[in-house]
């Protein structure tokens, strides 16, 4: 299951907070396959869960992770980096 830094949870819960993502919000990482075998991530903030979505909570934040996301992630750690006005995300 992807695990999360401590930096990581401070950045989505401020996303979610600062966001329009509602109270029940989220991280929502999805995935797909490209032709050469490699998944392209997407993130974006939800109000909520998709129906099969793997659900991470911790410290408050959450994250959403769509199947291909979640078999993609599963042995990661999700950090973050932040820079003067934004963070970047990054997979360990």
């Amino acid at each position: 299951m992807l695990a999360l830094t401590p930096a990581a949870v401070e950045a989505i819960r401020t996303m979610i907070e600062d966001g329009d993502a509602g109270p029940d919000g989220g991280l929502r990482i999805s995935g797909s396959s490209e032709g050469d075998g490699e998944s392209e991530l997407e993130f974006d903030l939800a109000a909520a869960p998709v129906a099969g979505d793997e659900v991470v909570r911790e410290g408050g934040a959450s994250v959403f992770l769509d199947p291909a996301a979640a078999e993609a992630l599963a042995d990661k750690t999700l950090d973050v980096h932040a820079h003067s006005d934004h963070v970047h995300f990054s997979l360990d």
